[in-house]
């Protein structure tokens, strides 16, 4: 498949930057979810790498080559948009074999290549009937299969599921990571569902008003959160704001070991993180939410100190009740420095 390397890529609107000049490298074969909120710049990289937007600066190099001022068409790059963007004048077979038609290939291998797409993407026997007739999770296969049919070194898809419902997400994006795998396609994958990440991704590229905060993957990018940003971004995290003095932080109601510089901080703590003890810091449920495999407890300490806590279904748990919890792990962040993690 292909390498990609973005060197010092950025956009800027007006006055407004919505990419900050940044590098990045992707491997053959990687699938990279780029993550963050709307407006976080993420779609307009993906833009950048597929040819429909012009750099502000920067090069994007696919295989070594600079393809920055190349057009779309002739860029070995295939996008899937988050609309399915399916000509509903075109039957199935048609709208997947619209590129090769343009390529003057022949109808014999228009033919095979399409039927190879749709098998691809389980969609044997429906190459007669029109877009209409199918669901969105088909339509966006037949979008998927228009993309694979060109053999692009490099797939680029737009949050391609945000449209459907979350069972559907689910399923069509192990069918992608499956694909994807079978190929060995170099692929970016644009999304704001960290789940949705989590569960796709090699690495994971999180993005924030236009820069990267944090590459890794997604076992790293949870576990090991640089900044108060993805930790926030990634799961969720007690975040307690605290001071550190003498080799300690004192935040809220707990005070633990932080062999860093003195200052203001804030303690990092996963909710899955704590554990029952009776020697530690006493908190008041407020809430008791059952998620299934376990459950989430919303607790306060009686300075105030609002806590939310997993708990094993094993432990009996109400409105009203006390428990006793302490951090197994924690991180300490403060500004322009790593975090402190305990072990």
């Amino acid at each position: 498949m292909a390498r990609l390397s973005l060197a010092g890529v950025s956009k800027v609107f007006g006055s407004v930057a919505a990419v900050s000049p940044l590098s990045l490298d992707i491997g053959d074969g990687e699938l990279v979810c780029l993550l963050g909120p709307s407006g976080s710049g993420k779609s307009t990289l993906l833009r950048m790498i597929g040819g429909f937007e012009l750099p502000s600066s920067g090069q994007v190099l696919i295989d070594g080559q600079d393809v920055a001022s190349v057009r779309p068409n002739k860029r070995p790059t295939a996008m899937v948009f988050q609309s399915h963007a399916l000509w509903t004048h075109m039957n199935v077979f048609d709208n997947v074999a619209f590129g090769l038609k343009l390529r003057k290939m022949s109808r014999g291998d228009i033919t095979r290549k399409v039927m190879e797409a749709l098998a691809l993407v389980g969609l044997e026997g429906y190459d007669k009937r029109m877009p209409r007739q199918l669901s969105g999770g088909q339509q966006q296969r037949v979008a998927i299969a228009r993309c694979l049919v060109l053999e692009p070194k490099i797939l680029l898809m737009d949050e391609p599921f945000a449209s459907l419902d979350q069972h559907l997400r689910e399923r069509l994006r192990e069918e992608v990571r499956l694909i994807q795998r079978k190929l060995g396609i170099t692929t970016l994958f644009v999304t704001h569902a960290q789940d949705e990440a989590l569960a796709l991704a090699d690495r994971i590229v999180v993005m924030s008003m236009g820069a990267i905060e944090q590459v890794g993957t997604p076992d790293e990018i949870y576990a090991n959160p640089e900044s108060t940003f993805v930790a926030n971004f990634i799961g969720t995290m007690n975040m307690v704001k605290g001071a550190v003095a003498g080799g300690k932080i004192a935040a809220g109601a707990f005070t633990h070991d932080a062999p860093i510089a003195d200052g203001e901080a804030i303690l990092g703590i996963r909710p899955e993180d704590f554990e029952i003890a009776d020697t530690g810091t006493e908190l008041v449920v407020k809430r008791v939410v059952n998620l299934g495999p376990f459950l989430l407890a919303e607790g306060a300490h009686a300075d105030g100190t609002a806590i939310t806590v997993h708990l094993d279904k094993s432990n009996p748990v109400r409105e009203g009740s006390v428990l006793r919890v302490k951090p197994k792990r924690y991180a300490v962040y403060r500004d322009g420095a790593p975090p402190y993690r305990s072990l």
